[in-house]
């Protein structure tokens, strides 16, 4: 693995649009949210694994992550800053991933 990639941002969108298009076709055109706020930590701490983390103290809410994001289609976009709203795009995924992870496990324990 590398250890500091290079990523490719067409691949990038092509593999999210790939996983998302999954998920849709698992769980239908909207995916429904059973918790909102999550604990979140602030980048100077969340990528410098050397430093211990002793608290904490960021909560997240899914539900505003979501606002933010809708409230910036269309014309939005561009003009508000968008790189800043990926911010919002990564606990959604994350989530949505989890559940779908705990579904498709749950699916294969009552197989066996």
């Amino acid at each position: 693995m590398v250890k500091y990639p290079t990523v490719n941002i067409s691949e990038l969108r092509r593999i999210v649009d790939g996983l998302l298009e999954y998920v849709e076709k698992v769980h239908g055109p909207e995916f429904r949210f059973e918790d909102d706020y999550y604990w979140d930590l602030n980048s100077g701490v969340m990528y410098d694994t050397e430093k211990e983390i002793t608290k904490v103290d960021e909560v997240g809410s899914l539900g505003d992550s979501w606002e933010f994001l809708f409230n910036m289609r269309d014309e939005n976009m561009k003009e508000q800053g968008p790189a800043l709203m990926l911010t919002h795009v990564a606990p959604l995924l994350r989530y949505i991933g989890e559940k779908d992870a705990d579904r498709q496990a749950q699916l294969e324990r009552k197989s066996k």
